[in-house]
């Protein structure tokens, strides 16, 4: 969490300010692109092609192509330029395997520990999300679930096993997204949250444990099954 500010960001010269404003927006946007699979895995990717797409300069893509190579959304090839990370029937399973020793843990720790009124409030704004046939709704959903997930990582109290949460949370939307591709189906959104918050809430930490680790198995199962069906060569 970043520190309150000071007297001291006065003199921070405002070119600066814009150019850490164009940072975060280029990351911002790109991740969102490739946790969507607007920029699909394993697509080659550029500077200049990304620059053009989305109205943004070099340097911004630059810095935003740096993070996610950090976070291994991206992987270069040196002068022959960078991929979006493929996604392989592996890394699907590491997720998962991961997701159940860590996302569970997390939820039993934060059970009893949110507070009711915020976590309502943000199960409602996932709920309100519903189809509506334009590509806006996928984001609105995706970020109103990525916040939902966000807060109870956080809540856990583990600061490190929150963030570690929160990346697989990351991993799995965009495989989420990809094996819709691989199907042919758009998303659905299916509200699934009351009885894990139910359990936060009254803190319940076995039952919200129990809640996840069933979700993770069904979510892992179809996904799975979708990779096996499909008949496109490795992605890796």
């Amino acid at each position: 969490m970043a520190s309150e500010p000071t007297h001291t960001l006065s003199i921070v010269p405002s070119s600066a300010t814009k150019e850490i404003s164009l940072n975060d927006r280029a990351y911002g946007l790109l991740k969102n692109e490739i946790l969507l699979c607007r920029l699909e895995p394993g697509a080659e990717i550029s500077e200049g092609m990304l620059a053009q797409r989305y109205n943004l300069g070099k340097a911004p893509i630059r810095h935003a192509l740096g993070r996610l190579r950090e976070e291994k959304f991206v992987t270069t090839r040196g002068r022959l330029g960078n991929l979006v990370a493929p996604i392989t029937l592996q890394d699907v399973r590491e997720v998962f395997q991961l997701r159940l020793l860590l996302e569970v843990e997390v939820i039993r720790l934060a059970a009893g520990r949110v507070d009711e009124e915020q976590l309502r409030g943000l199960e409602t704004r996932v709920r309100s999300c519903h189809s509506t046939g334009d590509t806006s709704t996928s984001d609105a959903y995706r970020e109103a679930n990525h916040a939902l997930h966000c807060y109870i990582a956080q809540a856990s109290g583990n600061g490190r096993l929150a963030a570690m949460v929160i990346s697989l949370i990351e991993q799995h939307e965009r495989i989420i997204h990809f094996s819709l591709r691989v199907q042919n189906r758009d998303l659905e959104f299916h509200h699934v949250h009351d009885p894990l918050v139910d359990a936060l809430i009254s803190g319940d930490a076995q039952k919200a444990a129990d809640v996840t680790e069933a979700a993770i198995r069904g979510s892992q199962a179809r996904i799975i099954d979708a990779f096996l069906s499909d008949a496109t060569p490795s992605r890796g």
